[in-house]
């Protein structure tokens, strides 16, 4: 091979590793973040159950509306981050805001329903809360096989969830 092939292929070979490097850093500053609001979001229903059981309604609202605060800080810090030029960077990118967003409504139903002074007004909010919680597990499988693509498109491979 003459030199000027080699370096060729050695500066195309650079480029590709490179974005295919950008595209799993990206995926995996995601799954850190759901990793860490996870855990979150197991010690917080793990409180918000003992204080409904309680009775204690100002406590579940402050509890229901850290969580909030907590997945609108992530959700926003998904949709500042830089999206690498890749393949299926913005389905990706959106799939992840998708997934933000929707534990974001979660707690924001539950203050809802909480706070709600009427019996009608808590039934409202509780069948939008049921209607929520519903769409788990197809947003979460939206997001994973989103994520799935994009490693794929990036030659790099995702661990199983």
């Amino acid at each position: 091979m003459n030199p000027t092939r080699l370096f060729a292929a050695l500066l195309l070979a650079s480029l590709f590793s490179c974005k295919s490097r950008s595209a799993f850093d990206y995926s995996e500053a995601i799954v850190r973040m759901e990793t860490e609001l996870s855990v979150d979001i197991a010690e917080a229903d793990h409180k918000l159950i003992e204080y409904i059981d309680a009775q204690k309604r100002d406590s579940a609202v402050l509890m229901s509306t850290q969580m909030e605060t907590l997945a609108e800080s992530k959700l926003k810090e998904v949709e500042n981050m830089k999206v690498p030029k890749v393949k299926e960077g913005e389905s990706f990118r959106k799939s992840a805001i998708r997934y933000f967003d929707y534990i974001k409504s979660i707690y924001t139903t539950f203050k809802k329903f909480t706070i709600a002074a009427t019996n009608k007004e808590k039934e409202k909010e509780r069948k939008k809360l049921a209607k929520i919680i519903e769409e788990k597990n197809a947003i979460t499988k939206d997001m994973q096989e989103a994520q799935r693509k994009f490693a794929a498109a990036n030659n790099f491979i995702v661990g199983k969830n």
